[in-house]
Order: structure tokens, then C-alpha cells, then sequence
């Protein structure tokens, strides 16, 4: 950590952070996979908190319509690499920080040389493969998985933890929604996009102070209402992605 204590005074004055909890905060690997509108506030929160090491995936090249609510942009940029723009503001918000930028797309021949990296994965991504392909890997890899997904003005959250043998978000959506939902083909209010990025950002800082998550558990936010709730999640025993676990 470099000698700029005042960045995270704050953060130092909380007893569950101190100096040691920031020491591992910046010791501290986590990716990102998405750099959209769940990624934009998690990988701006993650810098702040002075995660050191940070990693980001996204293939994709900013539109237009991306900015109601990808905040890492604007309309300047469209046309060139999210991963890349979000890499050069990221390491200028915070210098202490160290950012990797993966501008392809994940496959199941990737995912495991670059999930094996980190102690923490974030999915940020925006459809049911995506998600699944993350989920499973994070498994195999035995790597920690903060899962968040919005549509219109609701949003979910859930921890994972193979290690511990938690239900993973397979156990949640065992099947794939008979229609296309991706970003493209429902709408999202940019507020909530941000809530729920920003409570992943929150759910890694605390699974690596070592705090209560949501592990097991669903957290599902109404925005409309402002309802938060927490369910508990029971791990299927027929998991195809956590299945050898509990075998």
C-alpha cells in the first residue's frame, strides 16, 4: 500500500476494517466479469476500497444505449473497448490500484487460466449462459462468486462459496428461462443496475474482511417498493454445476 492513508481513513476508522483489514483489501485479487451497468459501480467501489489487485472482463464496445446506466463511459467513447476505458479510469481514480483488462470472451477453455488468478469473481454478465458458464467454473476452481442480476425494477444478489459447499446460483435457476433475457431484450431502470453492482462491490469487500454474507441465501430487491428480501437458498443435491461437492 502506498502512503496515501487518507484515500481510506474512513474506511480505517471502521473496527471491522483497521489496518489490518485494509492490508487485506489491498492484498486482495478480485475479478470482474462484465464491465456494463452491474460492473460499472462494483469495479468504481472496488477501486475506492483499494482492492489491489483487480481484474475485468468484457469483449463488448460501448453503444449508445449502454449509457442510461454504465457509468464507467460516455458518449465520447462510443465505439472503442470497455475493458480497455475502464482499465485507464480505474487505475487514474485510484494509482494504488492495479488493473488487468481481458477484452475477449469467456469459454470454458478460459475461464479456468484466469479464474485460478483471483481469490474473488464477480459476475457482472447479462444472460443465463454467461452466468452458468461463470457459475461452474467458479466451482471448479474453487474461487468465491458474488452472482447479481437486474431486469426492469428489480434486482437479485447471492454469495457462493465452493470451499464451503454453499448452493451456487445453478441451485437457484436450475433451468434457462424459455425466452432470449439478456439487456437487449428487456428494460432496466440505470438506479437499479447501480444498487445492485454496488451492493456486489460490498458483498466482496465483506467476504474478504471475513464478514456475514449472503451465503445461501437470495437477496431480491424491488425498487418500486423498495422491499429488500432474503431467502433462504437449500443447495439441490442434483446440481449439474455443484453436484460432486455433495456427492
Amino acid at each position: 500500500m502506498q502512503n496515501d492513508i487518507e484515500r481510506y481513513q474512513r474506511q480505517l476508522l471502521l473496527k471491522d476494517v483497521g489496518e489490518a483489514g485494509q492490508k487485506k483489501l489491498f492484498n486482495a485479487r478480485v475479478l470482474v466479469c462484465g464491465a456494463g451497468g452491474l460492473g460499472s459501480p462494483a469495479l468504481t467501489y472496488l477501486a475506492a476500497a483499494g482492492i489491489g489487485y483487480i481484474g475485468l472482463c468484457d469483449f463488448n464496445i460501448v453503444s449508445i444505449s449502454n449509457l442510461n446506466r454504465q457509468i464507467l463511459y460516455t458518449q465520447a467513447e462510443m465505439g472503442k473497448q470497455k475493458a480497455q476505458i475502464a482499465k485507464e479510469k480505474l487505475e487514474k481514480f485510484n494509482p494504488d490500484v492495479k488493473v488487468r483488462a481481458y477484452s475477449e470472451r469467456l469459454t470454458e477453455d478460459t475461464t479456468g487460466d484466469i479464474f485460478k488468478n483471483y481469490d474473488v469473481l464477480i459476475d457482472a454478465t447479462d444472460n443465463f449462459p454467461s452466468r452458468y458458464l461463470i457459475n461452474t467454473a467458479a466451482y471448479k476452481n474453487s474461487v468465491p462468486l458474488i452472482c447479481g442480476a437486474v431486469c426492469e425494477f428489480e434486482g437479485i444478489l447471492t454469495t457462493i462459496v465452493p470451499k464451503e459447499n454453499t448452493s451456487c446460483f445453478q441451485c437457484i435457476y436450475p433451468f434457462k428461462p424459455s425466452t432470449d433475457l439478456t439487456s437487449k431484450t428487456f428494460g432496466i431502470l440505470g438506479a437499479i443496475a447501480g444498487i445492485i453492482g454496488t451492493m456486489q462491490a460490498l458483498e466482496t469487500v465483506k467476504l474478504i474482511l471475513g464478514l456475514h454474507c449472503l451465503k445461501n441465501k437470495i437477496l431480491i430487491f424491488n425498487g418500486i417498493e423498495n422491499i429488500y428480501r432474503v431467502k433462504e437458498v437449500i443447495k439441490r443435491k442434483n446440481c449439474k454445476a455443484c453436484h460432486i461437492s455433495v456427492e
